[in-house]
């Protein structure tokens, strides 16, 4: 059984109540659970919240609502402790974590992501976008060597960074998510659309993602019009 959680916790720090804020007609929220539901990869959805007020959305939408324990939507709570209690009071043996900080993911890239992730010795996987960019960590070359000549980007061996717009773990995790571990050596790195790589984390981000936002409605609708 594939269940979606979509995390909502009332007190984001770095943008003030991000999941309520609107890109055009819908919050960031609404953005999220309408994607999982056109998808119709999920047998399950459900708003995993410390706020009981978005059972009525849960309602409204025809998904499920989970109330979340205060403790575990501080700003000191972990992804592993939100997906351990989640598995320990929800049935289902896939759980994906649909991020509501990627509002442009697209539909496909939910649509891929599960159904990749539906063999039976599946454990655990991330969304990831691969860049061929020169990449330094602490200033040390991580894909190239400073001298020989500079390497041409299409000659780089690619990184690979996670960008969290889907995640997802088999009840068989459970045991690494109780020592505090999200993932493992392996966790399965799934390529999304660079759509998903737009996060929205603070209040430049939100005025550049509704720019893209209306840019990619105006694109979809222009192409189903013709």
């Amino acid at each position: 059984m594939n269940i979606c959680m979509i995390p909502v916790r009332k007190g984001s720090e770095r943008l003030a109540k991000k999941n309520y804020l609107k890109i055009d007609r819908f919050t960031v929220l609404e953005i999220a659970l309408n994607k999982a539901i056109k998808s119709n990869a999920f047998d399950r959805i459900y708003i995993n919240s410390d706020d009981p007020s978005l059972e009525e959305i849960a309602l409204r939408l025809g998904v499920n609502f989970y109330l979340r324990d205060e403790k575990l939507a501080s700003s000191q709570a972990t992804s592993d402790q939100v997906v351990l209690d989640f598995f320990n009071n929800i049935e289902g043996n896939r759980l994906f974590w649909l991020n509501t900080v990627s509002p442009l993911q697209t539909i496909g890239d939910i649509k891929n992501f599960v159904s990749l992730s539906q063999d039976s010795i599946w454990k655990s996987s991330v969304s990831v976008n691969t860049s061929s960019v020169h990449s330094v960590y602490k200033d040390n070359p991580l894909n190239f060597e400073w001298i020989r000549g500079f390497a041409r980007t299409q000659d780089l061996r690619p990184i690979k960074t996670f960008n969290y717009a889907m995640m997802g773990w088999s009840r068989s995790m459970i045991n690494v998510l109780k020592k505090g571990q999200l993932f493992d050596e392996d966790t399965q790195l799934i390529e999304s659309s660079k759509w998903s790589s737009f996060l929205l984390k603070n209040h430049n981000d939100l005025e550049f993602i509704k720019i893209l936002f209306n840019e990619l409605s105006y694109n979809r609708c222009h192409r189903q019009c013709r």
